[in-house]
């Protein structure tokens, strides 16, 4: 595991002129993470914070690398204005909500399943002062409203467990949908990484989908999805018949392009192209280790 930290951290694009400064803040906030006791704040992107503590392998990435989803994150903030609604849909510790309300100032709603890491997302919450900005729900989301087994002590890979003869901790989590939650809400930008259950909370989005405020929803494409019931094809094929088209982003020039088919790891899904281009041109450039970017 440690291997596979330290290739990504060198591979990531943000410490590809600092290979060896990676590698040494790596040395010292991997030691100083493990042997402290207590969480520690980091700064993060421009006035925002993220407490880190040990076994918090994701938020881990983001203090090692700078910004571990490079161009989706910055999408992200490029993209966002202060009036638009942000629905972060697994939210884990926070890191996109803190950037989408800390960073770029909109509204953000915040799903997290697990008690013990909402109350991580709340404490990142609390910290930055944006409980004005973030509206905190302990739910899972799915496709209907019921009660599911969920893992508990996988940090950001906790997930809905299908698999038989799972060994590990797990307790029944309360879930909602899209539709019933957001009922009476125009979100402005979807992100969903939810470990495989993706097309479930697009299937219990149908009605959101119409909802032509929505430009944008960043999903976790991996693949993981097609071990539940839907899959990943079904979670394509319904966001283009709900006008959306997927597409990779460059931020050094704040462009979108059209992709022939999904990323393995995180898709960008855009409706209504000529309104994010124009928001994106018009962005502001985002402080990021010195540079602006």
């Amino acid at each position: 595991m440690k291997l596979k930290t330290i290739q990504t951290i060198l591979n990531h694009p943000l410490n590809q002129g600092s290979k060896v400064t990676a590698l040494i803040r790596f040395l010292k906030r991997g030691i100083l993470i493990r042997l402290h006791r207590f969480p520690i704040v980091y700064p993060f992107i421009e006035n925002t914070f993220l407490i880190v503590e040990k076994g918090m392998a994701s938020a881990e990435l983001q203090i090692y690398t700078g910004l571990y989803d490079l161009n989706e994150m910055l999408f992200l903030m490029h993209f966002l204005r202060e009036d638009d609604v942000f629905v972060d849909v697994g939210a884990n510790v926070g890191v996109y909500s803190i950037l989408a309300s800390g960073v770029a100032g909109s509204f953000s709603i915040a799903y997290e399943p697990i008690p013990s890491t909402f109350g991580k997302l709340k404490r990142n919450v609390d910290y930055n002062d944006l409980n004005h900005k973030v509206r905190l729900l302990n739910l899972g989301v799915g496709d209907k409203a019921e009660k599911i087994l969920f893992s508990d002590s996988l940090d950001a890979i906790n997930h809905v467990i299908q698999e038989p003869g799972f060994k590990g901790s797990t307790m029944q989590v309360d879930v909602t949908t899209l539709d019933i939650s957001l009922a009476d809400t125009a979100p402005t930008f979807l992100k969903i990484d939810v470990e495989g259950f993706e097309a479930n909370v697009i299937r219990g989005a149908i009605k959101i989908l119409e909802k032509p405020e929505l430009k944008v929803i960043i999903i976790e494409t991996n693949g993981l999805s097609d071990k539940y019931d839907f899959g990943q094809n079904y979670i394509h094929n319904e966001l283009i018949a709900s006008g959306f088209s997927p597409f990779d982003y460059t931020p050094s020039d704040k462009k979108l392009r059209p992709l022939s088919e999904t990323n393995p790891q995180n898709t960008i899904y855009v409706r209504d192209y000529a309104f994010v281009e124009k928001r994106l041109q018009t962005a502001r450039k985002i402080r990021l280790n010195g540079i602006l970017i």
